[in-house]
């Protein structure tokens, strides 16, 4: 005669002999394996917040990275932009002080505040020849142009304006006069130097009938980047 017997994890085989009473022998022992313990799902969940802080912090670094080369890319376009409109303009500059009507070559050191930190905002005057003008116009291709600074209406910060007069004339006096529209209020700075050969600059050009020979361009735009450039005048003294 035999029975088995479960007792917790052990499985207990017993046979009943008639010379020896329920004598038992231990067959197998094993082990339910039904689920996980708390220590070991401990251990998972911390494996598992390693990787996933790992993974967020390679997307988010990838994501600064992206957004700063976007900014610096726009910044960059906008500071060929301006500096390409401005550069032709220099190149093409034109002084004749024999002319019925003004021409011009000025440029003013302008800082708004006070302290040795506060940034420029320097102006330029100038006729040069770079008129787009119509077919059928009777303009010509020499015109004022002007580039300064507004005050914004709140009181942010400033805006950066182009002037242009199509028109020179007697009784409109030289810098003043023409069309004003806004360019941006992106830049946070415009510094101007020129040179008339040789190791000297200036920071402004107030002999209004000559010109200098190169004129150093300095912007910085609100992303916190100066952009540099130099020109030289073409035209100049005719």
């Amino acid at each position: 005669m035999s029975s088995r017997i479960n007792r917790g994890f052990l499985n207990v085989s017993c046979k009943l002999r008639k010379k020896d009473t329920n004598v038992c022998i231990f067959w197998s022992v094993t082990r339910k394996c039904n689920g996980f313990t708390l220590l070991e799902v401990l251990l998972a969940l911390s494996i598992l917040a390693l990787v996933i802080t790992a993974v967020y912090s390679s997307f988010a670094t990838v994501g600064k990275n992206i957004k700063q080369a976007e900014i610096t890319r726009d910044s960059t376009d906008l500071a060929r932009t301006l500096a390409a409109k401005i550069i032709v303009d220099i190149e093409n500059a034109y002084v004749n002080s024999t002319m019925t009507s003004q021409t011009i070559f000025y440029g003013e050191k302008v800082v708004f505040g006070t302290g040795e930190d506060q940034p420029r905002f320097d102006t330029l005057s100038l006729t040069t020849f770079t008129n787009w003008r119509a077919l059928d116009s009777k303009e010509t291709d020499l015109w004022e142009v002007g580039y300064f600074f507004k005050e914004k209406a709140d009181g942010t910060g400033y805006v950066m304006m182009r002037r242009e007069k199509r028109v020179l004339s007697t009784t409109t006096p030289a810098g003043e006069g023409g069309v004003e529209y806004q360019i941006t209020d992106r830049v946070k700075g415009l510094q101007m130097r020129y040179n008339k050969g040789g190791d000297t600059w200036y920071d402004a050009w107030t002999t209004k009938n000559t010109y200098p020979q190169i004129v150093e361009i300095a912007l910085t735009l609100d992303s916190g980047m100066t952009y540099t450039t130099r020109v030289n005048v073409e035209l100049g003294l005719l």
